[in-house]
């Protein structure tokens, strides 16, 4: 249920998320044209109550997030959680756990399992270099959790390399080619107080079975 490298750790948690032998994550649903922002939700396009918090990453990463927006305006406070929620649990991988705002973004059956995971030596000792994609997001009411949405994008990693947290040196990548590119998809959904929040993260899809999600 668990591999590396660096920045797939939604794809381990993922199983653990939602459990062992659990129905696979909701058919993808095409969204139509992504696309590509920018770092930083200015290049976005994005009205102010629209726009994503960007962590701050250093110079020596480049995130490309989707600027894609659901035309159902009811979507769009999920769609935004989500892409919050992605690119936080990224910066806390980068700093090697040493950052937890992703846990604004996070119900709590969601964040144990995070915690679990992020606290693992092979996360807190690392970070990584170079250019991380979203693309291809598209957003849909999911089959089982009532009133939640559902958030699939394409995550492509393989212009990117972990280094050492401190030495900053390349750590081989082992990872099978296709394994760079996979499909996450979340599940959205809104507490008591009417706040949105991740409540299941669906197993990834890798490519070739995740088509859409290489170049």
């Amino acid at each position: 249920m668990w591999r590396r490298p660096l920045r797939v750790l939604l794809a381990g948690v993922g199983a653990l998320v939602v459990g062992c032998g659990s129905p696979p994550p909701p058919a993808f649903h095409p969204a139509g044209a992504n696309p590509a922002g920018g770092q930083g939700s200015a290049q976005l396009g994005q009205t102010p109550s629209q726009q994503v918090t960007w962590p701050p990453f250093g110079p020596n990463v480049h995130v490309i997030m989707t600027s894609w927006l659901p035309a159902d305006q009811s979507k769009v406070p999920a769609v935004i959680t989500a892409k919050n929620f992605l690119l936080a649990i990224l910066y806390a991988e980068y700093r090697g756990n040493q950052d937890h705002r992703w846990k604004a973004y996070a119900a709590s059956s969601v964040a144990g399992a995070l915690s679990s995971e992020l606290a693992k030596p092979d996360v807190t000792s690392q970070s990584f270099t170079g250019t991380i994609r979203f693309s291809q997001m598209s957003a849909f009411s999911d089959p089982v959790v009532h009133g939640a949405v559902d958030v699939a994008v394409c995550f492509n990693d393989a212009d990117s390399a972990s280094v050492g947290l401190h030495s900053g040196k390349v750590i081989p990548d082992r990872t099978p080619a296709d394994q760079h590119y996979y499909r996450n998809t979340d599940a959205i959904a809104k507490d008591a107080s009417g706040q949105w929040h991740v409540v299941t993260i669906y197993p990834v899809v890798y490519y070739p079975q995740a088509v859409e999600c290489k170049p």
